[in-house]
């Protein structure tokens, strides 16, 4: 059997009184109860422990204000990774964590939205940026202003060989994205998420189509409560719903709208390849046809039935 224990975290929103030091020290008490807690449980302690998007501080891309690019912080140097790698080495676990990254490439700088992975033993071993990026109505997000669109979309390696991906919130609905990582055999796929509204009574829905479709397993992860910045019209109200799908889209273990909780669970990484024996869409995909997705290749038009006459 190749199991491991993954653990999706769920903090609160971002309140009154809080500072960005006192936010990020709050997820961390709750990353140390969780793996405490797990760890005198059944299958032991977490390997690897998620966080949702944004974990920093309050979500600002409701908002077009320029304080916020005071708090993006270099992915190698800034204080989040500081932070996440003392506690992956402290802890022994993987840590899948979230931040505003300022990259300065070539004398020019960038902004992304940005996920990473540390390992206990390796450190900083996994770098995603966003790649879809919204600016939406009738929902006020204005990410736009905020972040440019990453341009890959990469797995890695943990500790134990197993293969991961990083999809980050709005990426989900994006098919394609996913199919990528599961061509490059991800076996876990992370989906930090920083969501709320009418996206709710689906958002599960929507990560089980994908674990189906890929035979992967995912984590997608939320905060929850209510939350709202300097200069946005309303509050918004994160409806929680961290959970872990199976390779089959099954719901293994889920949240509702807990503040400052955790949901863990076991799980069989030969559960992969028996949902890829069981239905093996590598086996059957046309790529052929697809290059219409990618804008590359043709597409013929609409197929119009004709019957055989003699």
């Amino acid at each position: 059997m190749n199991k491991m224990k993954i653990c999706g975290l769920q903090p609160g929103t971002f309140e009154d009184g809080d500072t960005v030091e006192g936010y990020l020290e709050k997820h961390v008490q709750l990353l140390e109860k969780a793996v405490a807690e797990e760890s005198e449980k059944e299958g032991g302690k977490p390997y690897v422990c998620v966080f949702p998007e944004a974990m920093t501080y309050a979500y600002f891309g409701v908002t077009v204000n320029d304080k916020w690019f005071d708090y993006a912080e270099d992915a190698h140097t800034g204080p989040t990774t500081t932070k996440m790698i003392e506690e992956a080495k402290k802890l022994g676990v993987h840590i899948v964590y979230s931040f505003f990254e300022k990259a300065v490439e070539y004398g020019v700088t960038h902004y992304y939205n940005a996920a990473a992975l540390v390992s206990p033993t390796r450190g900083l071993i996994g770098l995603y940026r966003k790649t879809h990026i919204p600016s939406n109505r009738p929902m006020p997000v204005n990410e736009k202003y905020y972040f440019e669109p990453g341009n890959a979309l990469p797995v890695y390696k943990l500790d134990n060989g197993v293969t991961v991906g990083m999809l980050i919130c709005y990426d989900r609905s994006f098919p394609p994205a996913w199919q990528a990582l599961y061509l490059q055999g991800a076996q876990l796929i992370f989906v930090p998420a920083c969501t709320w509204g009418f996206r709710g009574p689906f958002f599960q829905q929507e990560l089980q189509c994908r674990a189906f479709e890929t035979h992967t397993f995912v984590i997608g992860l939320n905060r929850a409560g209510i939350e709202q910045v300097e200069g946005e019209r309303e509050a918004r109200n994160h409806f929680g719903k961290t959970f872990i799908a199976g390779p089959m889209g099954e719901n293994i273990a889920t949240l509702a709208d807990e503040k400052w909780a955790y949901v863990a669970a076991e799980v069989d990484l030969d559960e992969t390849e028996n949902a890829h024996e069981f239905m093996n869409y590598k086996r059957d995909r046309r790529p052929d046809l697809y290059g219409l997705v990618t804008a590359q290749g043709s597409f013929a038009g609409p197929y119009i039935h004709t019957y055989n006459t003699l």
